[in-house]
């Protein structure tokens, strides 16, 4: 029922601008926007002696000219996926620190225009290490991805927690992402690929990714158009690519793999600049960004913003595309991070450069 779509055409190029960011060390996982307000969320990496490391959350928010850090109510832990809501409503989940002494615990904070604050979160099992991984909207509901013994979802609405059921989920190992269609249907994405949840149960989606049998592959990030309508990016193993990026469509009957970049590298993210379908991701060997779109049936390498890493998240504003993740430099032998904002050149038959 499925296939590999092949055949392809060049994309127009993208012409990109980095922007003004700090701190010096540390890595941008995500980046969202609403209201007006753009953000990206990470970790921000205080070295200490013989190469060691603390682990700090960071949330930067762009103010038009330049990306602000913004005040975090907890010292240590990891911020890995951000919801933006409105100019003062934006969600943001991750992870303490784990210690010598204390497990990793789930976190989720709350921006309502003015400061971030912590909001309890349902404790784990006794020495689990659990973190949230992603957070999503399902109307005035908030859906969570946690990982700890078990992939698991739950519902955060005006203070209350219900877990929803875990089984179906048992094939996904780390849950990267979650989708709401409607107010009842949910997909989830991860190591391990997709399920569905239909108001009552969750679903095992079969997928048809072609690749090496036994092996597993992951979905990164799902983009939900419309119910017949949605995109998935990630990657998948190669005997001897090791691993490269992954592409998949869904019409509302059935996925189909589209054809991606022959390359090592993965998927992170996908949006859409001037109806075109872009993904982000990069080469986890060399650290090198990777930036392909759709051309005709297939993914098609594209430019990629100058002095860019590895990159691990994307968001569109208008005719712009914004792309996080870390620079080719480093700083004290660690990472840098990086963002930039990219937009299709005008002889590429889009007309006028667009201000983003």
């Amino acid at each position: 029922m499925a296939t590999l779509v092949g055949g392809v055409a060049q994309p127009a190029p993208l012409e990109w601008a980095p922007t003004p960011l700090g701190p010096d060390n540390a890595v941008l996982y995500t980046a969202e926007q609403a209201g007006g307000t753009l953000w990206s969320v990470g970790i921000n990496l205080e070295p200490g002696k013989e190469g060691t490391l603390k682990f700090h959350p960071l949330a930067e928010r762009w103010d038009g000219v330049s990306w602000q850090q913004t005040v975090q109510p907890m010292a240590d832990g990891r911020l890995d996926d951000v919801l933006a809501r409105a100019a003062n409503d934006a969600w943001a989940v991750g992870a303490t620190e784990q210690t010598i002494t204390e497990p990793m615990r789930p976190v989720l904070q709350h921006w309502t225009g003015d400061a971030w604050s912590l909001v309890d979160a349902p404790a784990g099992a006794p020495g689990e290490n659990a973190q949230f991984t992603t957070v999503a909207a399902q109307g005035d509901d908030l859906l969570i991805g946690r990982y700890g013994d078990q992939a698991s979802v739950l519902r955060y609405a005006h203070g209350r927690w219900q877990e929803l059921p875990r089984e179906g989920l048992e094939h996904i190992v780390y849950l990267d992402d979650l989708k709401a269609v409607s107010g009842k249907e949910i997909w989830a994405a991860g190591i391990g690929g997709v399920a569905r949840y239909d108001g009552t149960r969750w679903t095992k989606v079969d997928l048809p990714v072609d690749m090496p049998a036994d092996r597993q592959f992951e979905v990164a990030q799902l983009v939900v158009k419309s119910a017949d309508d949605i995109w998935a990016v990630g990657e998948k193993p190669d005997l001897t690519l090791w691993r490269r990026p992954l592409a998949l469509h869904y019409d509302g009957k059935a996925w189909t793999e589209i054809s991606a970049p022959s390359v090592t590298g993965q998927f992170h993210d996908l949006d859409f600049v001037d109806g075109k379908a872009v993904a982000i991701g990069g080469n986890p060997d060399t650290g090198a960004p990777l930036i392909a779109e759709l051309g005709g049936d297939g993914f098609v390498p594209t430019t990629t913003p100058p002095g860019a890493g590895y990159l691990h998240g994307s968001v569109q504003t208008g005719r712009c595309i914004w792309t996080v993740g870390v620079s080719t430099e480093t700083v004290n032998n660690f990472e840098k991070p990086y963002a930039a904002v990219g937009k299709h050149r005008p002889d590429a038959g889009h007309g006028a450069l667009p201000t983003c």
